[in-house]
């Protein structure tokens, strides 16, 4: 269960688990698209919680692309899974780093850079690792980002990772076109839809009444194996 409350003009997001772990992040109303919680990672967060057996989540070892400074998910993730690295861009990883902090999950969960548009960096920094999930919430916004965001997928995939993706069929001010992305990814993906749900009652403050949130399965086809 999400839920909002205001501590002045910081605020807190947060989920509670079935185990009665509150997990928690700080935001600040208006800040950028990094710097909120939206729907997606809530709805994220509650797929996990909610089949954290049934996916083995303490066997794997979890990566989050574009985990923003408020990822309700990359942290319920690192409740559960053996190893979590929450990424993104430089300038959010020290908010990450805080996050991670407070929820005091340090020796759980990682914060890297992993910018999607320099792949030799990722190379660099990733490509060894085995990763077996990687997660995603509303990465697809803008559509300029799709393609880099598909070549990290692509690189980062293993014949067994399974990418697990949340994402809003819109936002307050922002219509994103899932339809296009879902185009581009299916030639290289299997995908299928595990949990589609109302943003209302997410626990997010950027939730659309009639909004919906999806939570997709992603696989790499096997001629690509």
């Amino acid at each position: 269960m999400g839920s909002v409350f205001s501590s002045g003009k910081l605020q807190i997001a947060g989920f509670e688990m079935r185990n009665g772990e509150m997990v928690e992040v700080q935001f600040r109303e208006g800040a950028g698209l990094g710097f909120v919680p939206w729907p997606g990672t809530f709805a994220l967060a509650s797929f996990l919680d909610a089949n954290a057996e049934e996916l083995r989540l303490s066997e794997l070892a979890a990566l989050e692309l574009g985990s923003g400074s408020c990822s309700v998910s990359g942290l319920v993730a690192g409740h559960h899974c053996r190893e979590t690295i929450m990424t993104d861009r430089p300038e959010v990883i020290q908010d990450i780093g805080a996050a991670i902090d407070r929820a005091r999950l340090w020796g759980k969960v990682d914060a890297k850079v992993l910018d999607w548009t320099d792949l030799e960096f990722t190379m660099s920094c990733f490509a060894h690792k085995d990763t077996d999930l990687i997660l995603m919430t509303d990465v697809v916004y803008f559509d300029f980002l799709w393609k880099p965001l598909l070549h990290t997928l692509l690189l980062l995939c293993k014949p067994t990772t399974v990418v697990l993706w949340a994402n809003c069929d819109g936002y307050p001010h922002f219509t994103p076109d899932v339809a296009a992305f879902l185009e581009l990814v299916e030639e290289f993906f299997d995908v299928t839809v595990e949990q589609d749900r109302r943003q209302l009652g997410m626990g997010s403050p950027n939730e659309l009444p009639t909004g919906r949130v999806l939570v997709r399965r992603l696989a790499l086809k096997d001629h690509l194996l």
